[in-house]
């Protein structure tokens, strides 16, 4: 007597558990939060900016020695340019998550982006 490993039941169940898996990614991550950057000198925030609604993209040039200049772009802010010697902070590429940070570390700048999570329960 041959006995079926995986029945078209079995089949059908690891197919909705897998799609459900991947719908709950795909909500996470497109869910429409608002990502924050925030530029900081020597501790001091000098520009807090909404990634999502930037409509130009520009530049941020810190007064700083040595020099920096930051790209702010829809969804993305950058080091495009730095006068330091190692580069470093040009080499660690677009922030476009929350939780990303890049900084110069001659110059005393960091480069913070968060989510701005909409709130989903209220309790009392």
């Amino acid at each position: 007597m041959k006995t079926r490993l995986l029945r078209k039941t079995d089949l059908i169940m690891i197919f909705v558990i897998i799609f459900a898996g991947v719908a709950a990614i795909l909500v996470n991550r497109y869910s429409g939060d608002s990502l924050i950057a925030q530029i900081t000198v020597d501790g001091n925030v000098i520009e807090t900016i909404d990634l999502n609604s930037v409509e130009n993209t520009r530049t941020v040039i810190t007064k700083t020695s040595p020099k920096t200049e930051i790209t702010v772009e829809k969804g993305a802010i950058y080091f495009c340019k730095a006068d330091c010697d190692n580069q470093l902070c040009v080499k660690s590429g677009k922030l476009t998550s929350g939780g990303a940070t890049a900084v110069c570390l001659p110059a005393k700048v960091v480069i913070t982006v968060t989510e701005a999570q909409s709130v989903d329960v209220v309790t009392y």
